[in-house]
């Protein structure tokens, strides 16, 4: 997610909303697992005075429809404290996110979620292309940050996995290795500039897909893991079978990392790290498996309805994970190939997996994203400076 280089693309029309009618959905759920948590961490941010401006931001920010609602419910908390105090939203993601959804959303052209701007005035709506990885908004400018499913991504591809999309699952060790660097110093420079953005008493709360590689915490290795093995396996039958060359099989590599949960809380430990120089210091740090969101509304129908709809399981399945991983296996596929080809050939890859999933109960599907809850609080430098604006 930087403006030098596109690490991540999503399906769907500019300008239609697709993230947010898709995916989004269930990112939504990783934002109501945090709410009340966001909202008490709101209380505590210390007050602005009348001539200032009270700034969020939000980052890796998709096409707004996963914070709308949150944000909503932040300015309300604001403004319960601070009266009519000007607030600031700046979203940032890469160049090339889909901007035009995201101003359609939040100015109310596509009118779900409801925008905020309709409920207060004085809210002030900016959006930048920079990329997380740099400096977005002036230093101890910002008294919240956000990131949703996001900074799981890498600055830069380091290797190409010759059997695995990403680290998992089948990455070798050297690959790892690299991959784990990586996103170890991508990791520290993301929290730096944060530290540096926010205000004392700013605080930032990510939640980002992860790794419980030993299956202690929630009986999941992997985020979305039945999905993410159909993905390799069925690309391997694929390549097996000469639909695709082996040069594009190895040529399909995920600019993403998954972390463990030490890996999340590296940076804020120890006196020499950038991070902690700057104040910024871990709250807390947690890894919380997800309902799936397609499970969950089979379930309800088939409770409240008495239906079996694995017809529409299997649709919300397949459009989730096209929303976030299509794009990576299109950029594979040879420029040889012209784009009906490609588009083909995802398709099929993931009409497949689409079936492979309709022959196992939903129940029994592993489906649940496991997710890295991180909360972390701007105090003041290791030279006992409190930065202020």
């Amino acid at each position: 997610m930087t403006s030098a280089k596109q690490t991540f693309g999503v399906a769907g029309e500019t300008g239609s909303g697709h993230f947010g009618d898709t995916l989004g959905r269930q990112v939504l759920i990783f934002v109501e697992i945090v709410k009340n948590q966001i909202l008490d961490a709101v209380d505590t941010i210390p007050l602005r005075s009348q001539d200032q401006v009270f700034t969020i931001g939000d980052y890796g920010a998709a096409d707004g429809s996963v914070t709308i609602p949150l944000i909503r419910d932040i300015i309300g908390r604001v403004r319960e404290r601070q009266g009519e105090l000007p607030v600031q939203v700046v979203y940032e993601d890469q160049a090339s996110n889909d901007f035009n959804s995201l101003f359609k959303r939040v100015h109310g052209l596509i009118p779900v979620p409801r925008t905020y701007l309709k409920d207060f005035k004085d809210v002030f709506v900016t959006a930048t292309g920079a990329g997380f990885f740099e400096a977005v908004v002036p230093p101890a400018s910002a008294d919240l940050i956000l990131s949703f499913n996001a900074a799981h991504y890498l600055s830069k591809p380091v290797t190409q996995f010759q059997d695995s999309l990403h680290r998992y699952p089948n990455a070798t060790a050297e690959e790892s290795r690299l991959v784990a660097a990586q996103a170890a110093e991508d990791w520290e420079t993301f929290l730096f500039h944060r530290a540096k953005e926010l205000r004392s008493g700013g605080i930032l709360v990510m939640a980002m897909v992860a790794d419980d590689s030993h299956n202690h915490v929630t009986g999941l290795r992997h985020c979305v893991q039945q999905q993410e093995d159909d993905m390799l396996n069925t690309w391997r039958r694929m390549r097996d079978e000469g639909k695709i060359t082996q040069e594009e099989f190895v040529n399909t590599n995920f600019d993403r990392c998954t972390k463990y949960l030490d890996e999340c809380t590296a940076p804020f430990k120890g006196s020499k790290s950038a991070v902690t120089k700057h104040g910024l210091q871990l709250v807390s740090a947690e890894l919380v498996k997800v309902p799936c969101v397609a499970r969950l509304a089979w379930r309800k129908k088939l409770d409240e309805d008495g239906v079996d709809d694995r017809e529409t399981w299997v649709k919300t399945i397949g459009d989730h994970l096209r929303c976030w991983a299509a794009w990576n296996f299109i950029r594979a596929l040879s420029d040889q190939r012209n784009s009906d080809e490609k588009e083909a050939l995802v398709d099929e890859l993931f009409t497949r997996i689409e079936k492979k999933a309709a022959d196992t109960h939903p129940d029994d599907y592993l489906s649940d994203p496991l997710i890295a809850v991180i909360v972390a609080r701007k105090v003041s430098s290791c030279d006992g400076h409190t930065h202020t604006t």
